[in-house]
């Protein structure tokens, strides 16, 4: 992209494929272009970061057992441990350790990589086998300042990139895009221009609690699992299993990830816009 330039009543977005530089111009654009948005900066929207000197180790296992469409995270002193159900029987892997250590592990051969994380996961699938090829993320907090700017939208990583903690970053994602096509549409159907500060604000507002409820509960999560106070994991291993025991606080869990602590896109609950 070479370029964002907003109007009264469209935008117009600069691209180059190759030495081919073309312009496209619509009502409204989309910043889904993640936690690097060349949109977002070129709308000049400010942002925060912070560093959680943690980086994923991303990659995919085949495991002796079937893990029947079941993820599993384990939490761990330096950061959690992911492995979500995929096809032909394997599971990717989203394994958190501290920076400094995370060269060292994705270098490790096969073998030795996945006796490691054998060691770190269990047994609950049994042996795991197979390994692909695994890359690392360092791990940031990013939260834009706000989702919209005229005649543009920010959805996804572009607004706010998560710790990969309890895995929120897709969920919140999706909402704002099935929250933004809601909004959109209702707008055309009543003969509204889909990329005015109107129809953007509704958008903006309408995400703002659940980005920023969910954005708290993420990073204080991610806080308190990479706490080394002496003492603490004992103290933190007798809050979760109380949590766990408390249907009322899961009942409030549940609701936070899914959404549902406030207005729900249609979207979301399985009905057509």
């Amino acid at each position: 992209m070479t370029g964002l330039d907003a109007a009264v009543d469209h935008a117009q977005v600069g691209i180059r494929t190759g030495d081919v530089e073309q312009t496209v111009q619509a009502a409204l654009v989309v910043a889904a272009d993640g936690a690097g948005s060349t949109l977002r900066e070129q709308a000049g929207i400010a942002s925060e970061r912070r560093d959680y000197r943690q980086t994923a180790i991303v990659t995919n296992v085949t495991p002796q057992l079937p893990h029947h469409h079941t993820a599993w995270e384990r939490f761990t002193d330096t950061g959690p441990l992911a492995l979500l159900p995929m096809s032909e029987g394997r599971c990717g892997v989203v394994w958190t350790v501290a920076t400094e250590q995370a060269d060292g592990i994705v270098a490790l051969s096969d073998d030795a990589f996945l006796a490691r994380l054998q060691e770190r996961f269990g047994n609950r699938l049994g042996r795991l086998q197979r390994v692909g090829v695994r890359q690392a993320w360092p791990l940031q907090l990013l939260s834009a300042k706000q989702s919209v700017a005229p005649r543009l939208a920010l959805i996804g990583n572009a607004i706010h990139t998560l710790h990969p903690i309890a895995g929120q970053g897709f969920n919140l994602g999706a909402r704002d895009v099935a929250a933004l096509a809601e909004v959109l549409v209702d707008a055309v159907r009543a003969g509204q221009d889909p990329g005015s500060a109107a129809v953007l604000a509704r958008y903006a507002g309408w995400r703002a609690r659940d980005h920023r409820n969910v954005t708290w509960f993420t990073d204080g999560l991610a806080r308190l699992f990479t706490l080394s106070l002496p003492g603490f994991g004992a103290v933190r291993s007798a809050g979760m299993l109380a949590f766990d025991l408390c249907p009322p606080a899961r009942r409030m869990l549940t609701r936070l990830t899914m959404g549902r602590s406030g207005q729900s896109p249609r979207l979301a609950r399985g009905l057509p816009l």
